[in-house]
């Protein structure tokens, strides 16, 4: 192996070398941005919810109040990997080879505050979807106990004139018996 073809073997290794550190900074860097702009999204599903489906326990308030925490930890440091990134890069460029603790932490703060956002959201879609079928449970038998209801209401209306249909003292039962003999006689000579 001459001199040239050992050139063109640390060019290819020198290439390698950089295209594989160029993919690792790379995806380390769109992990932290893909959970910054996925807890961002996380937030404004959650407002939504929210502001449209809303909380009727405070157990459900407890659980959309943690989520949002939660994505906001991570939102936070996110930011705050990207703003200590630069000057570890600094330090690595100028020959220091010790890791960043505080990077380190901050990764994994990001990833597990990630982690329990998407916990307690789920949590809020599973206790707001029990929260509106018990209201619907409740709404139904509160039809049901109206519809009784009314109904006992319409039947002592249409029956509260019964009383006025019994005989009177001066109606005997003999005289109603010949009135009922007389009117048949009356259709037998017809």
């Amino acid at each position: 192996m001459d001199a040239s073809d050992k050139e063109l073997e640390n060019q290819k290794k020198l290439a390698f070398y950089s295209n594989t550190l160029s993919a690792w900074y790379t995806t380390r860097f769109e992990k932290d941005k893909h959970l910054l702009s996925l807890s961002s999204a996380g937030i404004g599903l959650l407002v939504t919810l929210l502001t449209t489906v809303g909380s009727n326990t405070s157990f459900t308030a407890i659980m959309y109040a943690l989520a949002l925490f939660f994505f906001l930890v991570c939102i936070v440091s996110v930011l705050c990997i990207f703003s200590r990134n630069s000057g570890y890069l600094e330090s690595v460029v100028a020959g220091n080879d010790t890791n960043d603790v505080l990077l380190d932490v901050l990764d994994k703060t990001a990833v597990f505050s990630f982690v329990l956002g998407v916990i307690f959201t789920l949590l809020v879609g599973v206790f707001s979807s029990i929260e509106k079928s018990r209201e619907k449970e409740y709404r139904m038998s509160n039809k049901i106990e109206r519809m009784v209801k009314q109904n006992d209401n319409t039947e002592k209306k249409s029956l509260n004139g019964a009383s006025r249909m019994r005989p009177t003292s001066n109606d005997s039962p003999s005289q109603s018996s010949e009135d009922s003999s007389s009117s048949k006689t009356d259709d037998a000579k017809k």
